[in-house]
Order: structure tokens, then C-alpha cells, then sequence
């Protein structure tokens, strides 16, 4: 497997989660309450896969690896999906914050809660299709075949700390519980 297609299996999970998130905020707005639990995992998973996982084989491997190939970091698409990337952290950060709010019944923390999830999933799934339609195939046209090998045992150094630690397992089973909850 190449590294982009690693990226692209892990899109595919972060997307189902993307939808499986979706499922909880209708049914919270349908509702008037949310499934707090829920919500924790999904945040959980949101700020701490995408961040820890899968984020830094983005921005310090690919990324990296193409800027050596000519891209620059302040013009498109780079300069769009390191901003996405920090726009979505702080949207995520901003979530967990109201969280705590909702938990607690503040009045009034709902809505600001979903509005501030809707965004962040929203942006992730642009964020993906930006990264697929766009940044896939110019690192495809860039990268030399030694690039690609080099980012796969790059990709495969973080994915060997992420297995020794339980990361990577523990994350994939909360993606698979949030995916299948039909919320």
C-alpha cells in the first residue's frame, strides 16, 4: 500500500465517524438533548485521531515532502489545508469547551455546542475532499517513487507507535461503535 492510499483508508473512517456525528446532532436538535456520551467519543475521536494520528502524516510528511517538491506552504493548497487543519482544532477545542457546558445542563449550551460540532464536521469533510481531489493528485505528479516508498516507512514508524501504544486499536473500535450506533 502507498502512502496516499494509507491517507485515504483513514478518510474513510474519519468520514463514517463525520456521518455517524451528523446522526447525533440531528437526533440532539430533533430532541432538544443530547447523547452526552456519544458526544465525548465523538469529540475524543475528532480531536485525538485526526490530531495525533492521522494529522501529522499530513502536515509533517506529505506536506513537508511536497513543499521539497516546489509547492509553497503560504499559497494554495497548502497554505488552505494547514489553516483547515488549525480551523478545525480550534472548532474541535471549542466543542469540548461547550461540552462541559451541556454536561453540567447550562441553559442555553446546546445549540452553541451543535453549532460548533456542525462546523467542525462540515469542515472536515471539505477538508478531505480538498485533500483527495486536489493534494492527492499533484503529490501523484510530484512525488517520485522513492518519496512515496520514504513516506510509507515514515507512515509506518508513526502507525508503530501508535499499535505499541493501543492508540490506533482503541481509536478504530470508537470508530466502529459510533458508525454502527444508527443514532
Amino acid at each position: 500500500m502507498d502512502a496516499l492510499e494509507t491517507l485515504r483508508q483513514e478518510h474513510e473512517v474519519v468520514l463514517r465517524v463525520a456521518r455517524a456525528a451528523q446522526r447525533i446532532l440531528d437526533a440532539a436538535e430533533a430532541d432538544g438533548e443530547l447523547d452526552v456520551a456519544r458526544t465525548a467519543e465523538l469529540l475524543d475521536f475528532l480531536r485525538y485521531f485526526t490530531n495525533a494520528c492521522h494529522t501529522p502524516k499530513e502536515e509533517d510528511l506529505l506536506f513537508t515532502a511536497l513543499h521539497r517538491h516546489g509547492l509553497a506552504w503560504d499559497e494554495p493548497p497548502l497554505r488552505e489545508l494547514v489553516g483547515q487543519h488549525a480551523e478545525l482544532r480550534a472548532a474541535l477545542d471549542s466543542a469540548s469547551d461547550r461540552l462541559l457546558l451541556a454536561t453540567e445542563d447550562v441553559p442555553g449550551s446546546l445549540e452553541p455546542l451543535i453549532h460548533d460540532l456542525r462546523g467542525a464536521v462540515d469542515l472536515l469533510c471539505v477538508h478531505v475532499s480538498l485533500e483527495e481531489d486536489v493534494l492527492f493528485p499533484v503529490a501523484a505528479d510530484l512525488l517520485h517513487r522513492r518519496d512515496l516508498e520514504s513516506l510509507v516507512a515514515e507512515f509506518a514508524d508513526i502507525a508503530c507507535d501508535e499499535r505499541q501504544e493501543g492508540v490506533h486499536d482503541y481509536y478504530a473500535g470508537v470508530a466502529r461503535d459510533l458508525a454502527g450506533a444508527g443514532v
